[in-house]
């Protein structure tokens, strides 16, 4: 899959506007304070704006901005300048997600808790029980009820951006077929491979004898592998990867989309072919190659499905914005402390 159709399948589900809050896990976000600067001049509880009487705080603002450098993979130390333009960015952002929280709260979209625990519960389970898990929420500065509630929010909003506005946008043959032919640039890709695999994931704060366990998970079932079992049913059963329900499959990749040791892995290997383990952050991995591409333009057959919902996510994006922009001019914001 060319990084083109990557970018426009994820818009199948519509984000919040222009900062997700749940794009990384408690993990991933302690990674990112260790790596970008997070202001200390005021503490955490700190309010920086009030949106209809709703504080936004420094730590809601210093995770926005590390979303913003992780997600677009800015170069550290980042500049004053830039920094101060990522701030004003991210605290946008989190005035138009409260904005439209509070306007989905008035429209009674409807008990969210299921679906809020569904999601507790499946990021719960990647960890090796439930101190690590615990450990990795206290180090990334979170609690278990604002965490909650950051899922909470997401959902609600996402919930109700599709209900008011996903009936009122739709993608003709016509305009889908144009886009391609006019974006055919797009649709070229690199060298690909298709790749499956098997995770057995290790926590970010997990200890030696933990990963030392998963280790050995992943060895036994590498074993099994090499021994003749099939590699689908292995991962349906055992990986700790949402690609279970594939059978581990990943689809195509290009250069530069894994991550460095998956990428070696992965390019290395002959259709087939079966890798020793693999060490990532995530975890540990058995990957194998189904198939390789040379370069080519993807067929607008191949590419509709994406076009239809990248498309529609614009049309939507635009309508939420005017939307947003309307509950700006009638809501009460209150600049808080000066931006640190």
């Amino acid at each position: 899959m060319s990084l083109w159709r990557r970018v426009i399948a994820a818009a199948v589900t519509i984000p919040l506007l222009l900062i997700n809050l749940l794009a990384c896990s408690p993990t991933d976000q302690k990674q990112q304070a260790q790596a970008s600067p997070t202001p200390q001049q005021s503490p955490p509880t700190a309010p920086v704006h009030r949106v209809n009487g709703e504080v936004i705080t420094r730590a809601e603002l210093d995770r926005a901005v590390r979303d913003l450098v992780e997600t677009r993979h800015l170069r550290q130390p980042l500049g004053a300048q830039e920094l101060a333009s990522l701030k004003k960015e991210a605290l946008e952002g989190l005035v138009s997600a409260e904005l439209l929280y509070q306007a989905a709260l008035k429209s009674k979209i409807g008990n969210m808790e299921q679906e809020v625990a569904h999601v507790i519960a499946a990021d719960r389970a990647r960890y090796q029980g439930g101190e690590a898990y615990a450990r990795d929420m206290s180090k990334a500065g979170l609690t278990l009820p604002l965490w909650e509630q950051m899922v909470r929010k997401e959902l609600v909003i996402n919930r109700f951006v599709e209900h008011k506005f996903a009936t009122r946008v739709s993608v003709g043959a016509d305009e889908a077929k144009g886009f391609y032919e006019t974006n055919r640039e797009r649709f070229k890709t690199g060298s690909s491979v298709r790749a499956s695999h098997i995770l057995v994931t290790v926590a970010g704060c997990a200890q030696e004898q933990d990963k030392k366990r998963a280790r050995e998970r992943a060895e036994i079932l590498l074993h099994r592998v090499r021994q003749g079992e099939d590699f689908g049913i292995l991962a349906q059963s055992h990986s700790d990867c949402p690609s279970k329900v594939r059978g581990g499959d990943l689809g195509f990749f290009r250069k530069g989309e894994l991550d460095p040791p998956l990428e070696q892995a992965v390019f290395t290997l002959k259709p087939g072919e079966i890798s020793d383990l693999v060490q990532t952050r995530h975890g540990f991995h058995i990957v194998k190659v189904t198939e390789k591409r040379g370069p080519r333009l993807e067929s607008y057959e191949e590419a509709k499905e994406e076009i239809h919902a990248y498309l529609k996510r614009e049309k939507m994006l635009r309508l939420v914005a005017e939307y947003v922009a309307d509950l700006r001019d009638k809501a009460k914001l209150e600049p808080g402390l000066p931006l640190p």
